[in-house]
């Protein structure tokens, strides 16, 4: 057989599809990515046009059903990414705690909790209680006590459970709201059944979980270095 363009093309198609599903499999990317979506897409072009030089009727209808197929993929993810609209107080969550999500995990992850504004005395948790529920706090202040003594002041920009939501976890620590808050909460439930039912969502958000847990353990280390008085705490 003649070594031509359009054998070569054929290889380098076959190397395309190897190269998508060896990253699938070792993780570097994710099945509903445009990077997986387009490397198939590109492989079956040029499995296409290497049946110029032997041609075969099977392999043609496969190579044309898949890059219609990536070309309706790559279109939803292109309409959903360009109708996802975060409102400001969204957009500054995300960005001091959530910056790693990508933008249709970030409209998941919301999606699973609500906006409200509490009143002054709410208890958001209870030491030795389990957490059933993560909070930001947008605005206001929320007091931190533990084993009869204040601890901290939580300000604007806050996360509360971040450290226990994940396993439930008893709460180290009394948190009550010292004026109006303006508040984000994610119930532990729906955020654990999300978790369990997308692979994709599990990875994103728990890794950034664990970034804020260890990012409120330094925090929690530079105030008791300084001999723990207790202050504002908000975002870094």
């Amino acid at each position: 057989m003649d070594f031509s363009i359009w054998t070569a093309a054929g290889l380098l198609g076959v190397a395309l599809y190897l190269a998508a599903y060896a990253a699938l499999q070792f993780g570097l990317l994710r099945g509903s990515s445009v990077t997986y979506t387009a490397l198939n897409m590109a492989g079956a072009v040029c499995v296409l046009l290497s049946l110029v030089d032997a041609f075969n009727l099977s392999q043609m209808l496969i190579s044309l059903s898949w890059i219609i197929l990536s070309i309706i993929g790559l279109t939803r993810m292109a309409w959903e990414r360009s109708n996802m609209r975060f409102s400001e107080e969204e957009r500054v969550f995300l960005s001091a705690h959530f910056a790693s999500l990508p933008p249709h995990l970030a409209r998941k992850f919301l999606k699973l909790g609500r906006w409200q504004t509490i009143s002054p005395g709410t208890v958001l948790t209870r030491q030795g209680q389990a957490v059933h529920e993560l909070v930001y706090v947008a605005t206001g202040q929320a007091r931190v006590s533990a084993h009869g003594g204040d601890v901290a002041t939580l300000g604007p920009g806050a996360l509360i459970g971040e450290l226990t939501i994940m396993h439930g976890a008893d709460a180290t620590a009394d948190v009550e709201v010292m004026e109006e808050a303006r508040v984000f909460t994610l119930p532990r439930a729906a955020l654990i059944r999300e978790l369990e039912a997308d692979h994709d969502f599990s990875l994103a958000v728990s890794g950034a979980l664990q970034v804020e847990a260890q990012r409120k353990i330094d925090l929690a280390n530079r105030i008791a270095a300084g001999h723990g008085a207790a202050r504002p705490i908000g975002a870094e």
